[in-house]
Order: C-alpha cells, then sequence, then structure tokens
C-alpha cells in the first residue's frame, strides 16, 4: 500500500518537477514488502538526521510539533519509550506491506484514530505528529533510501 498525498503535484515528491506520477512508477514494490515499510522520501531535508527533540524542544513555530511529540507519543504509544531525538524524512508519503499492517492489532489502528479525532492539538500538528510516528507504528529503519 502507498501512503501518498492526494495531488499530483506536491513539493515533497522526490521528482525533479513534484510529480507523483514518476515517483509512484519507480517504487520497488519488492523492497516495500521485504522490508515492511519505508518512507518514500529521499532527501535528508526536512526531518533527517534530528528533527525533534522530544524533551528539550521548546515553542519553534506553529507547525513544529517538537514540543508536542513528547505527549502526543506517550498518548498514541501506552507504555513505549519516548525517544530522545527523532529524525525521520518529512511529508508522511509512505508504503507499507500488508504483513506490516497486520502485525499490529486492529485496534491499535482504532486507538490512533481515536486520537486524531479527539486531541485537542490543531490538525496541522497532529498531523505532524502522526508524520513523524509511522515509522515508530510499524518499527522501521529510518533516513534510508533503497525504495526506488
Amino acid at each position: 500500500m502507498l501512503f501518498i498525498h492526494s495531488q499530483r503535484y506536491q513539493w515533497h515528491n522526490d521528482d525533479p518537477y513534484y510529480d507523483g506520477v514518476p515517483m509512484i512508477s519507480k517504487v520497488q514494490t519488492s523492497y516495500i514488502e521485504e522490508k515492511g515499510y519505508v518512507n518514500l522520501r529521499c532527501t535528508w531535508v526536512l526531518g533527517c538526521p534530528d528533527e525533534i527533540h522530544p524533551f528539550t524542544d521548546t515553542h519553534r513555530e506553529d507547525l513544529h510539533a517538537g514540543e508536542y511529540f513528547k505527549t502526543g507519543f506517550m498518548e498514541l504509544f501506552p507504555g513505549a519509550k519516548v525517544p530522545e531525538v527523532v529524525g525521520v524524512s518529512c511529508c508522511a508519503q509512505f508504503g507499507v506491506s500488508r504483513w506490516k499492517v497486520w502485525e499490529r492489532p486492529k485496534s491499535d489502528y482504532e486507538h490512533f484514530r481515536k486520537w486524531l479525532i479527539q486531541t485537542p492539538l490543531k490538525d496541522e500538528l497532529s498531523g505532524r505528529i502522526m508524520e513523524y510516528s509511522w515509522h515508530s507504528m510499524y518499527h522501521a529503519t529510518l533516513c534510508a533510501c533503497s525504495q526506488y
């Protein structure tokens, strides 16, 4: 499965013209199947190697989720250790295999959805927390590119 933005042209598509069609046509589905999860963004700009510092970030700008990430992470993943640093390429476009999705029970996905619906955070902030949490949901390696 590929999770991508609905508009064909996005500044975060890995294509010189920001076109999503060439990006999708080059995706190696066998690599996604092997790894289980891959971020579809291969640039280190915005996200890598250390975008969020959950224990020390303070307010930087309206869309930076750093100061909210620790609480959001604890709510999304109760009992999991909050990472000291989060570094993952931005923009919430990724590929995930069926077997990787099925590693989690349906109740986890219902929990994530409920958090999104009920959080008092603005959509931009809750979305940013999710953007920097997908890899945690699927126990993935970060900031690596071999999917194209």
